[in-house]
């Protein structure tokens, strides 16, 4: 009974990610940048510290000039440092499920002799986030601090919160490139360009534009031998900061960002365990929209996917791969390998589903490297994995 509850819990999930419409693009791999997208997930990684650097590479064939000939490419890079202050849970490993006996844990690991089931954690965390090309009109720098508390309620339940404050720079020329237009299929966003000046068609165009955000987010998940779950929540540009390049009164505020996340870790057999992602992202929403349907400024996305994992290697060596789709209108295979306990790679390719020649398809492709190192990790991502919290 219990096993079928987790398969049906597993199409439901399948079932609410294939209703979504999306839209708009930014990295492939977003689970490799946790914190852009939700502060609460600062620190939620096995280790004491962990430093990601994902760089994608980033082109689209969509015109809106006919005399333009080039692909419109964009370069995005986002570094993260996070620590965990404190006394801290390793990686959820050492607890099993049904089990709160401190002597149990301390038994297993003597650094945690004085951790109780109902004390937790705090982490901080930077994040830097650019995207531009020497082609490219727009190029923008994210600078962000976060915070997040988390909480180990009983041996199988966590949940945490977190905040972050973001100080972002925008920047406009319009000499750079044989075309100065915004592609929202690879450009990152958080800026916006008035009609006017889209319209104008003009070089030496040029403005700048800073401002301060505020985000938050949240996660709760649970943890047993057959199945692992967990959803996260966020909202960004809390305070409709002003982000326009130019003041007019074509919308010049940021509007609200949602993004929700589940991950759900299933058990197959003693050799391979499966995970499967989906991230939601909606840009552009007022909390009471009165233009929701048909406005061009809300766009959606969602990741979809699943990644095997070869369960207790015996090498440090381990490879993954798994499949995963923007919104079923990009497919994306994705490489994993972990060396040892310090250094995990990733990889993936984002191409079309279908053809811009015959549809009108989104048009955008990438390549994406991941390099993220760990202090203090406590397993690699296939031992212990059936009892395994942090997944990110």
């Amino acid at each position: 009974m219990y096993m079928k509850n987790t398969y049906l819990l597993f199409i439901a999930v399948l079932l609410f990610t294939s209703s979504t419409f999306s839209q708009n693009a930014r990295f492939s791999q977003l689970w490799a940048a946790p914190i852009q997208f939700n502060p609460s997930l600062t620190g939620r990684f096995d280790g004491q510290i962990r430093f990601g650097n994902l760089n994608s590479w980033q082109t689209s064939s969509y015109r809106i000039d006919p005399n333009q000939v080039n692909l419109n490419r964009v370069n995005h890079q986002n570094f993260t440092l996070d620590i965990k202050i404190g006394k801290y849970r390793s990686s959820g490993d050492e607890r099993p499920s049904g089990k709160s006996n401190e002597n149990y844990v301390a038994a297993k690991d003597p650094s945690l002799a004085k951790f109780t089931p109902n004390k937790g954690y705090w982490s901080i965390g930077l994040n830097y986030y650019h995207y531009g090309h020497s082609t490219s009109s727009v190029d923008g720098k994210f600078y962000s601090g976060s915070i997040a508390r988390h909480f180990y309620s009983l041996s199988n339940r966590y949940f945490g919160f977190g905040g972050q404050m973001t100080y972002a720079v925008g920047d406009l020329n319009t000499n750079r490139g044989a075309s100065y237009y915004y592609d929202m299929e690879i450009n990152g966003g958080g800026f916006h360009i008035s009609n006017q000046l889209t319209k104008s068609k003009s070089k030496g165009i040029q403005y700048k534009v800073n401002y301060i955000d505020y985000n938050g987010g949240a996660y709760y998940g649970l943890v047993t031998e057959s199945v692992m779950f967990e959803v996260a929540y966020a909202m960004s540009h809390l305070f409709y900061p002003f982000n326009a390049f130019k003041p007019d009164a074509d919308k010049p505020s940021l509007r609200h960002r949602t993004t929700a996340s589940t991950i759900l870790r299933v058990k197959l057999n003693n050799k391979f365990g499966l995970i499967q992602r989906n991230i939601y992202w909606k840009e552009g929403m007022y909390l009471k929209s009165r233009n929701e349907n048909g406005d061009s400024s809300q766009s959606i996305s969602i990741w979809a996917g699943v990644e095997f994992i070869k369960t207790n290697p015996v090498r440090d060596l381990n490879m993954s791969g798994g499949l995963y789709f923007r919104s079923f209108r990009t497919i994306i295979p994705y490489l994993n390998i972990n060396l040892n306990r310090a250094i995990n790679l990733r990889y993936s390719y984002e191409t079309t589903v279908f053809s811009a020649k015959k549809y009108t398809a989104y048009t955008a492709k990438r390549h994406e490297l991941a390099v993220i190192l760990y202090k203090k990790r406590y397993t690699t991502i296939g031992t212990k994995f059936y009892k395994k919290l942090n997944l990110w």
